[in-house]
């Protein structure tokens, strides 16, 4: 992923879900509001941390997935 906000992402995801899990759904959440890893910008994040949070809260738990989707909409 050469897309700093991406790679931002994919790390604190990885730091919860691991590695394989992390890119996955960093993919497939930025396909569902219509963007690639490699396109996504500061624009598209709220929408991005919303989808995100309840993968997180499926591998994880509530509190986690909300806090790593506040971090996600801080980024720029």
């Amino acid at each position: 992923m050469a897309n700093s906000l991406t790679q931002e992402i994919d790390r604190m995801l990885s730091s919860v879900m691991g590695d394989f899990i992390a890119t996955a759904t960093l993919k497939k959440n930025c396909e569902l509001i219509g963007t690639s890893p490699d396109n996504l910008s500061a624009a598209e994040l709220p929408a991005l941390a919303e989808k995100i949070e309840k993968s997180i809260a499926f591998f994880n738990n509530a509190d986690t997935a909300r806090e790593l989707a506040e971090k996600i909409k801080a980024l720029r």
